[in-house]
């Protein structure tokens, strides 16, 4: 990717977005008029956010790091930190943070305080300029959800905001557009081209694509490294309760993820190599990580096993 210099960076982040790569949450209930009404907000998910990353300086050239932060007597927060490359300078990081969530806590402070990062980057920050947009709801269990119906009207009074500031969006970037309110979980993993697969649970995609061509009759694919993934950085976040490592995996294929594990792992150090790594996903809000469940640290290849 060609070098950009930190303005055209800094402009092409904070490009607004879609109305379709955008979602709603419902973030007040009132009744007025003898009818229940509510507050719609709209906010940039995580996906979109790396999406943004990634085709402005490149995969390579940013990365995302979260630690875990407390104060006696106040709630537990998360602070993400966002780096991104600048030629000359190296990397330059912005933190923010967030307070965990009532709600699974700890992903629900990933998700929020990654969002909160980002817009120290400029990304999704011309949201702010929103007036206020009410909507109907209905109610949904014990929760309040914005009515069916409404996203027209969500998405006419963000573009007539973009009008009015003279600003184009960007291209729609595929993501899923969804309204959502009170506990009501969205599921934003449409399948897509251009979107990573889902890492193999147990790392196995060489072996099955081997033994499928074996039976074809035709001739199996060169072998494959001996190893799923190989750390190339790792941190420990230590809660008042809890322990975990943040980790950065590069799979055999040279893509990287971020994923969590539970607990102290000394063996899960940068350059380590994990064998049959099995990883889950999970899901808070509208991020998407992984969690790394089991794993075995794999020989390098011309050692003895």
């Amino acid at each position: 990717m060609a070098q950009k210099d930190a303005r055209s960076i800094q402009a092409e982040l904070a490009k607004p977005f879609a109305a379709e790569d955008l979602e709603w949450r419902l973030q007040k209930t009132f009744e007025a008029q003898g009818r229940m009404t509510g507050i719609a907000v709209p906010y940039v998910t995580n996906r979109a956010i790396q999406n943004r990353l990634d085709s402005v300086v490149g995969p390579e050239n940013w990365y995302n790091d979260f630690k875990p932060w407390h104060a006696a007597g106040k709630k537990e927060a998360q602070i993400c930190g966002i780096s991104i490359y600048f030629e000359g300078r190296g990397f330059i990081t912005k933190w923010d943070g967030a307070e965990d969530s009532d709600v699974e806590p700890i992903k629900g402070g990933l998700s929020d305080s990654m969002k909160r990062a980002a817009v120290q980057w400029g990304i999704g920050r011309v949201l702010y300029n929103m007036d206020t947009v009410f909507v109907d709801v209905e109610q949904r269990g014990k929760s309040w959800v914005i009515k069916k119906g409404a996203r027209a009207k969500l998405d006419k009074a963000y573009l007539d905001m973009l009008k009015a500031l003279k600003l184009e969006p960007a291209p729609a970037g595929g993501l899923q557009s969804l309204i959502s309110g009170g506990d009501v979980e969205p599921d934003d993993t449409p399948k897509r081209a251009g979107t990573p697969a889902i890492p193999p649970k147990d790392g196995g995609a060489a072996e099955q694509a081997a033994e499928s061509a074996s039976h074809q009759g035709t001739q199996a694919a060169p072998a494959q490294p001996s190893y799923a993934y190989i750390v190339t950085a790792s941190s420990t976040q230590k809660g008042m309760k809890t322990i975990n490592m943040s980790l950065r995996l590069k799979g055999a294929d040279g893509k990287e993820i971020t994923a969590f594990a539970q607990g102290e792992h000394p063996l899960l150090v940068p350059g380590a190599m994990l064998a049959s790594a099995k990883l889950s996903t999970r899901k808070q809000d509208t991020v998407v990580y992984y969690v790394l469940e089991s794993y075995k640290i794999a020989e390098p290849q011309g050692e003895a096993a």
